[in-house]
């Protein structure tokens, strides 16, 4: 009887030991990538880039939600952005915070000249599970998406079993960025 209380006393407190203690553990979030790291994986080396500030007004939070669905909680939004010799946009990125199941994590959506998703590359990730969302199997399957296409987790991105509020963040990082790519870049126009 005593071996057996004694058992279950350990097999308990290591149970409780691997429970998810949420925001107030003492997480560190692991970088993979500076933002110069991850730019340079979408896009390659040695292009020079220009930032443009976007003032996230009522009106563009009410227009990203009649469009999308979504929140925007930044009062500026930072694009970043390359021309090709005409002047033409050749490509952006942004840096979304998006937060997975207690903590945000940061990743990179990089967009083509033609306003489609390039990539999407992790740059730090803290949580305790879901990291799988950094893998480039999750990843691939946002390439060629624009601001017009369904990105719904299940049914267009394939999701993650024990990733699901992280794969539903970077969803909503994707759909973010296309969005106002497409709003400050519109198809054909120059910066």
């Amino acid at each position: 009887m005593k071996i057996a209380l004694a058992f279950l006393v350990v097999w308990v407190s290591t149970a409780l030991a691997a429970v998810d203690k949420g925001p107030e553990s003492n997480r560190v979030s692991e970088r993979y990538y500076t933002e110069s790291q991850a730019r340079d994986l979408a896009f390659g080396p040695g292009r020079l880039w220009r930032d443009t500030l976007i003032r996230v007004d009522s009106a563009a939070r009410d227009g990203l939600y009649r469009a999308a669905g979504l929140l925007e909680s930044d009062s500026v939004v930072r694009l970043r952005y390359t021309v090709d010799s005409s002047g033409a946009p050749a490509g952006a990125y942004r840096v979304a915070s998006e937060i997975g199941k207690y903590l945000p994590f940061e990743f990179l959506v990089a967009v083509d000249n033609r306003g489609r998703v390039k990539d999407v590359v992790v740059m730090n990730y803290g949580e305790s599970r879901g990291g799988e969302v950094r893998r480039e199997r999750f990843l691939q399957q946002y390439r060629g998406k624009s601001v017009n296409s369904p990105v719904r987790l299940n049914r267009d991105i394939l999701g993650i079993a024990g990733a699901t509020l992280s794969a539903w963040a970077v969803n909503r990082g994707v759909k973010k960025t296309l969005w106002w790519h497409d709003r400050v870049f519109p198809l054909g126009a120059k910066p």
